[in-house]
This record gives C-alpha cells, structure tokens and sequence, in this order.
C-alpha cells in the first residue's frame, strides 16, 4: 500500500451512545480514540486522539485515509473514563474502507447497556420472538440477563444488564434463539467483557 501525498480524503465516524446517557460532570474524565489497520502485516497507527472530556449524544471523529487503490480494514477503539473509571464497555469497532469520503456510524455501549447487532431476521409475525441471553462463558443456565424481542427489531438494540451482578474482567457470553423453531442467529459481540477492570 502506497501512501498518498493528498492526504485531504477523509474517513468520518459518528459515535452515538443512547440518548439518556449522561456522563457525570465531575471529577477527571477523559475519552480516547485510537485508530489502526487491521489488515496488514504489522498494525499502522492512523490516528490518536484523547481530550480531558467526557462525551454523550452523537459526535464526528475524522482521520485521513492515505491509501490509494485498496480497501482498508481498520482497528477503532474508544474508551471513556471518569475518575479512572471505565464509562464503556471496550469492544473492537472495525470499519471496512473501500474509498474516500467514508462516513459510518458507531453505536457504543455504556457499562449496563450492551449494542447487539444481530442477523437480519426473515418476516414473520409481530407475536413470534427471539430470546437473547447473556450468561456465564461455560454455563448457559446461568444468566446474567435476557429479553424477548419481536424478531422485526432483533436486527440492532441495546440490551441492558445490572452491571453489579457482573464480574470484573469477565468474559460473557452472548446468544440468540428464534423461539418458534429454536434456530439459532448470529449475533454482534458473541462474546463481552460486560464491566472492564478499572485504571484506579
């Protein structure tokens, strides 16, 4: 991959986090973008950003794409802290860059309020739905939380936990079941740590 001179061609992003979320307005906070491929050899850091604020609603974040005649991968992490408290859950955000501009929206998820993003469901009636769990990594039976959504808006939702029941830097699991025919369906992240450890 050849760098381009021009480096004006951007990539924007918009981080939205739910609309009732509100960070505290006291204390240090912070909030860390970092940007890198992901399908190179060796990882190239594109781009870092940290301000000593804490963000809610929707906002834009652009780097340049100085990549000429080739689709990019790229590795986009975003972490918020609060008195060194992690506010999000750290997941990996990839985003597929085939040319330039590039805009793409990113859901991120508060501790407590995990984005799913799961496989567009057939058409079926409102009354049949898909059960989606989070539970223990090695044990199904015990759930941290689970909710029954028509599968018409099992496409992308957020599903909320009680993040003191959570453990840690725990690895949970995420399923979900269409529950008149028990199938399977895909689902965004298969896995979670649902509360990182915190940096205090």
């Amino acid at each position: 991959m050849n760098p381009l001179e021009d480096t004006s061609q951007y990539v924007t992003l918009t981080f939205s986090l739910p609309e009732d979320f509100l960070p505290p307005s006291d204390g240090e906070g912070e909030t860390y973008i970092s940007v890198k491929t992901a399908n190179t050899s060796s990882p190239v850091n594109v781009a870092q950003f940290r301000e000593p604020t804490l963000r809610s609603g929707h906002w834009n974040f652009s780097f340049a794409h100085n990549y000429s005649d080739v689709s990019v991968k790229y590795l986009v992490t975003i972490n918020m802290t609060h008195n060194g408290v992690p506010l999000l859950i750290d997941l990996d955000y990839f985003v597929i860059v085939h040319r330039v501009p590039h805009r793409q929206t990113l859901h991120l998820s508060p501790i407590g309020r995990l984005y799913i993003q799961a496989q567009a469901p057939r058409s079926v009636e409102p009354q049949h739905a898909v059960t989606v769990a989070a539970h223990e990594h090695d044990d199904t039976r015990a759930l941290v939380t689970q909710i029954y959504i028509s599968e018409q808006t099992a496409e992308a939702f957020y599903l909320e936990y009680d993040p003191a029941t959570v453990v840690p830097g725990k690895r949970y699991t995420l399923t979900a079941t269409e529950n008149e025919y028990l199938n399977s369906i895909a689902i965004y992240p298969g896995s979670v740590v649902l509360k990182p450890f915190s940096t205090t």
